[in-house]
């Protein structure tokens, strides 16, 4: 069985290149696609003194969607049964590599398009659980199925881009699932904490900009297929209360927010032009 990693960079910290070290030593080979504004070459000195790592410099922010188009690419010419895909900045349970591999050499593992791992949490409950949508972070991508996909959707450019895989996996047949008692440590956005009453809280807290390309490519696909995209469609709202009740930049956000759906109806896609947000 030979595994590949893909990991997207954008302005890295020294922080997030440790936590991409760690887990090297588990793949057959790890590519790590840089988004970033200007390459800190530092960085590059650092992950290049590993032989089972190949940099690519993608020339600027690309998109997470043409990122990890890309990597898939490397992987399917390197023959290789699965592709992790990872978040710079999640912490990849190295601990439980061989858990994991059990899972992935499953005798009904053509059944599935993608193996992932329990977000930020584990259960003491063994086994997958079957979803229909899982972020991109900790999947283990079937190569074979994946070829049976149009690939990621790189239009989308940001956000969303793992739902829109998971679709294709769900068109063609094939099941997501991620392994309960294995967790990624994983941050999504800023987050902030705060108490509703009794109960705690946490707001992702992303920027207007992120907001934008969330809520505009959610739409987008919801109205592609409102019955599988409808968790999507609930998540933003809880996510648009969230934004409403505890947090900062109220105003913009909702523009953004606004500007999203408005180029979602148009078909606009891809990375947002400065002069539209005038």
């Amino acid at each position: 069985m030979k595994i590949v990693g893909c990991v997207v960079l954008y302005n890295p910290s020294i922080e997030n290149i440790e936590n991409i070290i760690r887990y090297i030593p588990l793949l057959d080979h790890l590519y790590i696609m840089d988004n970033s504004d200007k390459i800190n070459e530092a960085i590059h000195e650092q992950l290049q003194g590993f032989q089972t790592v190949t940099i690519i410099d993608m020339g600027g922010n690309q998109g997470i969607g043409q990122a990890l188009r890309q990597g898939l690419d490397y992987a399917i010419s390197e023959k290789a049964d699965f592709c992790l895909t990872m978040d710079q900045d999640s912490i990849f349970p190295v601990d439980k590599w061989s858990t994991i591999k059990v899972y992935l050499e499953r005798t009904d593992i053509d059944d599935y398009g993608i193996i992932g791992l329990n977000i930020n949490s584990a259960s003491t409950d063994v086994g997958l659980v079957h979803v229909n949508l899982l972020p991109t972070s900790g999947n283990f991508i079937n190569v074979k199925n994946y070829l049976k996909t149009k690939g990621f959707r790189a239009e989308l450019f940001i956000d969303s881009v793992d739902y829109e895989l998971n679709h294709q996996f769900y068109k063609i047949g094939k099941k997501i699932a991620y392994i309960n008692e294995v967790s990624l440590g994983h941050t999504v956005g800023t987050p902030l904490y705060k108490r509703f009453f009794f109960k705690k809280v946490t707001v992702s807290n992303h920027s207007p900009i992120r907001c934008y390309y969330r809520f505009r490519n959610n739409y987008f696909l919801y109205r592609e297929d409102k019955k599988f995209y409808r968790e999507c469609r609930w998540m933003d709202r809880k996510r648009l209360i969230q934004i409403l009740l505890y947090e900062k930049q109220k105003k913009k956000k909702i523009k953004m927010i606004l500007l999203g759906i408005n180029h979602a109806k148009q078909k606009k896609l891809g990375p947002l032009n400065q002069e539209d947000i005038q």
